[in-house]
């Protein structure tokens, strides 16, 4: 089945620590990723940014633990995008 949002970046967690699969994440997230692995001792696992917009969401890979899933959305922020274009016609 197809998915509506896309994948904006996708970040793996080995042993050797961050690696950025595809997409360009923060330099900051990424930093903060780092800490948050390091804090908490995760050793695996893989991060997944998908939206469209606006709606940008973190999707978690099943072996990344809860405490580390949580650090890790306290650190996100999501990404912004214009507002809207349009609306009513000026009336003069």
């Amino acid at each position: 089945m197809f998915s509506r949002f896309r994948l904006v970046y996708k970040l793996r967690v080995t042993d050797n620590g961050v690696q950025i699969v595809t997409g360009q994440p923060g330099r900051r997230f990424v930093a903060a990723v780092r800490d948050v692995i390091a804090l908490h001792g995760v050793t695996r696992g893989e991060i997944e940014c998908k939206g469209r917009g606006r709606h940008a969401r973190l999707r978690f890979s099943d072996d990344f633990p809860e405490v580390g899933r949580q650090a890790i959305r306290n650190v996100w922020a999501p990404p912004t995008a214009p507002g809207p274009g349009g609306g009513r016609r000026a009336r003069g």
